[in-house]
């Protein structure tokens, strides 16, 4: 499987990211100014870390900054005939790249899926692959028209409606017509593989809200019904509800003991309880990484408060200022999650 730190493939940037490179790539050369040595270093460390996570030296140069620190584990198999064995972790291999998409052009991504390919593979397992690449590719533009559709069909949607079991309606409709899109594109091999197991739990996660939204219902009815559900899903996906079910039980438990005047070191303790000792070390190096992205997050936004309260600039000049902050301090997927803070 792949690990990453947070890969989120957004196909709707896919415009955007090609209009901004066009003007990149079309820019006079006279306002580019030559590197200096420590840049020169610094992308000689980046590429020999891109080397670390591929196997290989890139001819596309160092990976986007968002890759550093992930690995890629054995995500391409063959059978014993050379046949490329189809499997959610080729989706998942995908998606990985296909995750810089606010960092690279589209071209260049595919240019990577394709050199990632034909390192590791060979033929007729590499033609399979590179098939199967393009059916992926041709589905995610197609379900970018789809989302915007249905966005906009949403958008249309009262509230009354909503109440009285149109949003329902919709989900059910946005589910059936996304999976007949994914059919449409995809080998049947291929969506089985890529989907299953998500439509499975797309269609449990309905006939939940069902459950739920039913006022003839009574509480513990309810509950009664949506054990059955999870008793009719397959093993692994139910394991997953549980772990996520645990996942939500830990962050109340966790509310509850800091209110009730609880210290860090009792939450460990919750934490070891209830998913033990391994899983102790990774809670606090998230708690690491969370204070020290939110220490970074305070600062910026109590910079731009003051930049904001400055006299004698214009509005125009202002927003620039607070721009021009912004990209210094934060790489393009982080300036994403800033702009949704401010």
């Amino acid at each position: 499987m792949i690990k990453t730190k947070s890969l989120v493939f957004t196909l709707t940037a896919v415009v955007g990211v090609t209009i901004s490179s066009i003007y990149l790539i079309t820019e006079k050369a006279s306002n580019i100014s030559e590197p200096s040595k420590e840049i020169v270093s610094s992308s000689a460390a980046n590429e020999e870390t891109a080397e670390n996570i591929l196997g290989y030296k890139s001819k596309y140069g160092a990976l986007p900054t968002s890759l550093r620190g992930t690995t890629i584990g054995n995500a391409l198999q063959v059978d014993e005939y050379g046949n490329l064995v189809i499997s959610i972790d080729l989706k998942d291999l995908f998606d990985y790249f296909l995750s810089t998409i606010t960092e690279e052009d589209l071209d260049t991504i595919l240019l990577r899926i394709d050199e990632y390919l034909t390192h590791y593979l060979q033929d007729p397992a590499l033609s399979e692959a590179k098939a199967i690449l393009t059916q992926y590719i041709e589905f995610k533009y197609s379900l970018m028209d789809f989302e915007k559709e249905m966005g906009e069909e949403l958008a249309q949607m009262s509230q009354q409606d909503k109440v009285n079991g149109g949003y329902l309606r919709f989900l059910q409709q946005q589910m059936h017509q996304r999976n007949a899109l994914r059919s449409q594109h995809l080998d049947i091999a291929v969506h089985e593989a890529f989907y299953e197991d998500e439509e499975r739990y797309d269609e449990y996660t309905y006939a939940r809200l069902l459950v739920t939204s039913d006022t003839s219902l009574s509480a513990s009815e309810q509950q009664d019904r949506v054990v059955e559900l999870q008793n009719a899903l397959p093993e692994d996906v139910r394991n997953s509800i549980r772990k996520t079910q645990m996942t939500e039980e830990l962050k109340i438990r966790t509310e509850e003991l800091l209110e009730n005047g609880g210290d860090h070191e009792q939450v460990r303790e919750l934490r070891r309880d209830m998913f033990g000792d391994s899983a102790v070390q990774r809670f606090d190096e998230l708690d690491q990484k969370r204070a020290a992205w939110n220490a970074r997050v305070n600062s910026y936004l109590t910079q731009r408060t003051t930049l904001l309260n400055s006299d004698g600039l214009t509005e125009e000049e202002l927003n620039f200022q607070v721009d021009d902050l912004r990209s210094s301090l934060f790489n393009k997927l982080e300036q994403i999650r800033i702009l949704g803070m401010e």
